[in-house]
């Protein structure tokens, strides 16, 4: 891969303002789930298993008319905290708008459908489904299916999905979720469906980030209401073409630009040359027939589509009959109107054990709820470890739980060993009889155990270490080991030259666990190295994490940099590999976290696109190290008017935490001793000392700075301690105004 630097700017205008915003982002979606292995399929293993279902179902159907398709939507609305019906909190008005637009494309009931040429009317075709918004959600509990979210940014991009639909998210194997957010690259896009086939999807990951993505100012129509919509994109279309890709559609010109080569896999839909926009005048003839602009599936205006063709609805229903994801969509209890029975408690959550949790015995919590219209008083709950039964508990509910109250209920002690492990709860009785609802009486939880490492530890990464853990949330490019033109010829890297379509990820290195509870002193030591590839500013951050708690949000930061403060090299626009002198070793005192235990490190990449980042010789030391350097005398100047002036020097603590230093000042030849004994230099810190008043002479003055005994220990590297220089002291002065010609020599001194 062969990176340039570039500018490309696509400007579309609308009646409000000018943006940066491509139609649709769902082919490079696709190609980015594919390029991570997170979508195992390719487009021909789908298109064959597609064509093999198609076949059984027009064998065991035959003439029969197949009923409506009932689809439960859920409304994500990622806003910045406006009123409800303001900016990009749309209102309910705007949602229903956008909800009756895809009903009537979808069954062909749209007022424009009277616009499709002669010619492609024989093709056009009726889905026969019915979208509705939730009516209960995962819990069981009347919603209005719509949900509304004070969003972490203020805008969104194709980069940030899953920051984005971790925002909110229902199940979506019950819920098509579609997110409506100031979405800023595309004005939509669409996670395709796999096939029925076993082993070709990573459902763990895929089911958090299945739904439709659509800009907030694309979503309903101007038919409808006063909305604020772009000109070009106010019919709905997007999410009517947005839609269509999530049931199995592709565009109609088989995205092959203008090569006249590609498919969309539908016999009726005439192929054509790259993407329509605008609204073309009929006929529009490309690759030697007269295109179908009209298909939602293309790219004109809103306004000028109007149709799906046959073959694309028998594809869809191939799809919402057979596909994960979709068929149990059509038999969701988000369709049914909530009803409460007698006797429902449910398990709401797993509270302990977490995602992430230490070898020492704890107790399992969970939290239950009440749906059902009679008070609880009891309940019957087995506990599993790793799927055995490790207890089964009798509690008691005093006061009863009432209608949709919650309980935390607590189980004995247990301990679980280094690794992955499972935890699962499940009720057994409610009120002393068999639960009403089953679907909601379990849970189970998968969650690691980290190793521990004895200290001090050095990690020179010869191969990647077991006990360390990299994580890689979005299935990209991650922390890898490499070979190095070094001594030390093996390192961590991360490839941030070609992480290319996921600016803004994060991948963690986390190390074992930890012990500081009696240790004298903690002082971190890693190498790095890196080159900027132009402005980039990829970065790296070590987060100290207590608890076992793998949650990066809650760990403490102790070392961040980035672009050219992190750079070790000279920037450059080939990809980096270190030579020996590109490495530097950065210091970390984590004295200040002496007594606790359960700690960990984690050493996290942030991708901008930029150049390689390089990782090595991770060490933690538990001896005490005094060691620190005279950087800079900051006082005074190397000339003075003044006849009496503190000095100031700057002290760098290249160790661990000092909190005692004796510094001599000597001016002149006449030295000056004190100790200061209430400092607090932590590791790889300056801080900047005043010293007592030194008295001048006129003329040249010879000042000098020692440092000693840090800590009331001789110096690590006492070679470093040691500042001078020369002040000029010079009192005498000049009424104003004067000249000075410096004739003959004259220097006026």
């Amino acid at each position: 891969m062969r990176k340039v630097l570039f500018v490309f700017l696509t400007i579309v205008f609308t009646g409000a303002s000018a943006i940066a915003q491509d139609r649709c982002g769902t082919v490079e979606y696709t190609k980015a789930l594919r390029g991570r292995n997170q979508l195992r399929e390719s487009p021909e293993g789908f298109e064959r298993w597609l064509n093999q279902a198609n076949t059984q179902r027009r064998l065991k159907r035959g003439g029969r008319t197949q009923a409506a398709y009932q689809i439960p939507v859920i409304i994500h609305v990622i806003h910045n905290g406006e009123a409800v019906g303001s900016g990009i909190n749309i209102s309910d008005e705007q949602i229903m708008s956008q909800l009756s637009v895809l009903n009537k494309d979808y069954n062909r009931m749209n007022a424009d459908a009277g616009n499709t040429p002669a010619e492609f009317l024989p093709m056009a075709g009726t889905f026969n489904v019915e979208f509705v918004l939730a009516k209960q959600d995962p819990e069981g509990i009347a919603t209005t299916g719509i949900v509304r979210v004070k969003g972490s940014k203020t805008s969104w991009t194709m980069n940030d999905n899953y920051q984005l639909k971790s925002q909110s998210y229902w199940p979506a194997e019950d819920y098509l979720n579609i997110w409506v957010c100031r979405l800023t690259d595309f004005l939509g896009y669409s996670q395709f469906p796999v096939s029925a086939l076993p082993g070709l999807e990573n459902s763990s990951t895929n089911r958090l980030t299945d739904g439709v993505v659509i800009a907030y100012n694309a979503f309903g129509s101007s038919d409808d209401g006063n909305f604020t919509l772009q000109n070009a994109y106010n019919k709905g279309r997007t999410a009517t073409h947005e839609v269509g890709h999530f049931f199995g559609l592709n565009h109609i010109w088989g995205d092959d630009d203008v090569a006249c080569t590609g498919t969309d896999y539908v016999d009726d839909t005439p192929n054509q040359a790259g993407s329509s926009s605008g609204c073309p005048t009929h006929p529009r003839i490309t690759c030697s027939v007269t295109s179908m602009f009209q298909n939602y599936l293309d790219y004109t205006n809103d306004a000028c589509m109007n149709l799906f063709t046959q073959g694309q609805v028998s594809r869809m229903e191939v799809v919402i009959e057979n596909s994960p994801r979709r068929a149990s969509l059509t038999s969701s209890h988000g369709l049914d109107e909530p009803a409460p029975l007698l006797n429902d408690l449910g398990v709401k959550e797993i509270i302990r054990p977490a995602t992430g949790e230490c070898s020492a015995s704890f107790a399992p919590q969970i939290e239950v709820r009440n749906y059902g219209n009679n008070a609880i008083a009891s309940a019957r709950i087995r506990l599993r470890k790793d799927g055995a039964i490790v207890e089964t508990k009798d509690f008691t509910f005093s006061p009863a739980l009432g209608l949709l109250e919650s309980r935390i209920l607590t189980f004995s002690n247990i301990s679980f060993t280094s690794g992955t492990h499972n935890a699962s709860a499940e009720i057994l009785l409610t009120n002393a009889m068999a639960d009403g609802q089953p679907s909601n009486n379990s849970i189970s939880r998968t969650f690691a155990v980290p190793e521990s490492i004895a200290l001090p530890f050095l990690e020179s990464f010869d191969v990647v270490p077991a006990d360390w853990e990299i994580l890689n949330p979005d299935q990209d490019l991650t922390w890898a080991l490499t070979s190095t033109a070094t001594a030390n010829t093996e390192a961590l890297y991360m490839d941030f030259y070609n992480y290319e379509d996921h600016v803004g990820e994060i991948d963690p290195v986390i190390s074992p666990t930890f012990d500081l509870s009696s240790e004298p002193a903690a002082l971190l030591k890693f190498d790095v190295a890196y080159a900027q590839f132009g402005s980039s500013t990829d970065a790296l951050k070590v987060l100290l994490l207590t608890n076992c708690n793998s949650n990066l949000e809650e760990g403490i930061v102790v070392y961040s940099k980035s672009g050219s403060a992190l750079a070790t090299a000279s920037a450059t626009s080939d990809p980096f590999t270190p030579s020996e002198g590109d490495w530097r070793t950065e210091t970390v005192d984590l004295s200040q976290y002496i007594g606790q235990s359960n700690l960990q490190l984690a050493f996290v990449g942030f991708n901008d696109w930029g150049n390689n980042l390089y990782l090595d010789n991770i060490a933690l030391t538990t001896s005490p190290i005094a060691d620190v350097v005279a950087s800079k005398i900051l006082q005074p100047s190397p000339v003075s008017c003044v006849d009496q002036l503190q000095p100031v020097v700057r002290v760098f603590n290249a160790g661990t935490l000092i909190t005692q230093l004796t510094i001599t000042t000597t001016i002149n030849g006449q030295p000056y001793t004190q100790t200061l004994n209430d400092l607090n230099i932590a590791g790889n810190t300056s801080s900047d000392i005043v010293l007592p008043s030194i008295n001048f002479v006129d003329g040249p003055n010879q000042l000098q700075i020692s440092l000693s005994n840090p800590n009331g220990t001789p110096d690590f590297f006492p070679s470093n301690n040691q500042l001078a220089m020369s002040t000029v002291h010079d009192a005498t002065s000049e009424s104003l105004p004067t000249r000075q010609r410096f004739d003959n020599g004259d220097t006026g001194t």
